[in-house]
């Protein structure tokens, strides 16, 4: 089975886990933020000058809470200006499992969508995610996080700190 049909059966068994009417019992969420990121020095040589080496984003996601410390979240993020290579305006449907309350961890995977791309699809990224919910008041949450990047496992292991971006969403409990 090929990568990209391997992502879009994930994400839609995600989206149908999230979205099952047996999901009502959990705490659902639906987040509004800023992504600020940094395009590598090396994307940007190798393409030229059409591509901005940083940027902000917005982003809508969902999340779908099925116990204490276990999030399940859907994200798109809209990139206005391009992203990963995208000379044109981008967005990035991505899913995300994430493990703990307050503090937090997860992985997730993505795709980015752009008509400047040969196919309009991107290859899938994965992405690994560390933050903090900060309760502001009792149905709302300022989610801040750093996010990193990559196209391969295997880059795990030498992260580069010039890849690490950083969010904030504001999170209402429904």
């Amino acid at each position: 089975m090929s990568r990209s049909r391997t992502l879009s059966l994930a994400v839609a068994l995600l989206f149908a886990v999230a979205l099952a009417p047996a999901a009502a019992a959990g705490e659902h969420r639906l987040g509004f933020g800023l992504h600020y990121w940094k395009t590598l020095d090396e994307i940007e040589g190798s393409l030229g000058d059409g591509i901005d080496d940083n940027g902000l984003s917005q982003l809508v996601s969902y999340q779908y809470l099925p116990g204490p410390f276990l999030k399940l979240e859907a994200t798109v993020e809209y990139f206005p200006d391009g992203f990963g290579g995208a000379t044109e305006s981008a967005y990035s449907p991505q899913v995300f499992v994430i493990v703990g309350r307050g503090l937090y961890a997860g992985v997730g995977v993505g795709i980015t969508r752009s008509s400047s791309f040969e196919d309009d699809w991107s290859d899938p990224f994965y992405g690994a995610r560390v933050g903090y919910e900060l309760p502001l008041l009792p149905r709302l949450d300022l989610d801040l996080n750093a996010n990193y990047r990559f196209d391969s496992w295997s880059e795990l292991e030498g992260y580069d700190s010039d890849v690490l971006t950083f969010g904030a969403v504001l999170r209402f409990t429904l």
